[in-house]
């Protein structure tokens, strides 16, 4: 793939508010890129974003995402986390019980399939709050907690250039709000689980994808679908990590 052709495609469509696929759809097809690649020329979430989504492979369930920044009280440094909810598929609302607030190493977000660095993870559920895999925290961090994936399964975090099958415009409802969108389809080599990408994107909503197929073999598709999204998304955690931290030092508190 010639990368300056592709970044230059999309710089343009950021000006005229199209998609980079749309504005240079012939330049695109037949050529080859990385997932992370693609997902790199999208738009990033930004704090204060929130999207929710239906996903999965077989078993669906909803997922609520929100992202915002926490300021340290001691150092000033700024903290950017991830907080999510899960609950059933189509359901009114995700799970409070659920939630999980994910603290990154990174000073930007990342795009839907960035595998973020993580800082440390707390959890509430019912009375309880727990705080794990917190290396400033003085804690260990398990293998399996060292990297967020949104996507929720390691096997979509596919790394091998894929071939860009087509490029069309089309568009979709998300909350009651038409979008203009592209749909970009791809075919990975032979081989692996992961054998063809199907993305819609919008460039007005978190991350810029509206929907996400990932074609499987012997497994059944991995889709993903926009539900709804705003722009004033609200921590349901509100102590600050540092102030947690001498607060949790077995790991585990009751709140009331």
């Amino acid at each position: 793939m010639n990368q300056r052709l592709f970044l230059t495609a999309s710089a343009a469509a950021g000006a005229t508010a199209m998609s980079p696929f749309a504005a240079r759809a012939d330049a695109f097809v037949g050529r080859t890129l990385t997932q992370r690649e693609l997902f790199a020329t999208l738009p990033k979430p930004a704090a204060g974003d929130w999207s929710r989504v239906i996903m999965g492979s077989g078993v669906q369930y909803d997922k609520q995402m929100g992202f915002g920044v926490e300021r340290d009280p001691q150092s000033g440094a700024s903290l950017l986390f991830v907080e999510t909810q899960i609950g059933e598929a189509g359901g009114i609302a995700c799970n409070p019980n659920t939630l999980k607030k994910t603290y990154l190493r990174d000073a930007h977000f990342g795009s839907l399939v960035t595998e973020a660095p993580v800082l440390a993870i707390l959890a509430h559920s019912g009375n309880r709050l727990t705080r794990w895999a917190d290396i400033g925290g003085g804690q260990t961090q398990e293998p399996h907690d060292a990297k967020l994936r949104l996507l929720d399964v390691s096997y979509l975090y596919d790394e091998r250039p894929m071939r860009i099958r087509s490029v069309a415009t089309q568009s979709v409802r998300i909350g009651g709000i038409v979008h203009a969108a592209t749909r970009v389809t791809a075919d990975f080599p032979a081989g692996e689980r992961l054998e063809r990408l199907d993305v819609l994107h919008a460039a007005a909503v978190p991350f810029g994808v509206a929907r996400y197929r990932a074609t499987l073999r012997e497994l059944e598709p991995f889709d993903l679908a926009l539900r709804d999204y705003g722009r004033k998304f609200k921590t349901g955690i509100v102590t600050p990590l540092a102030l947690l931290r001498p607060m949790t030092q077995s790991g585990i508190m009751t709140t009331e």
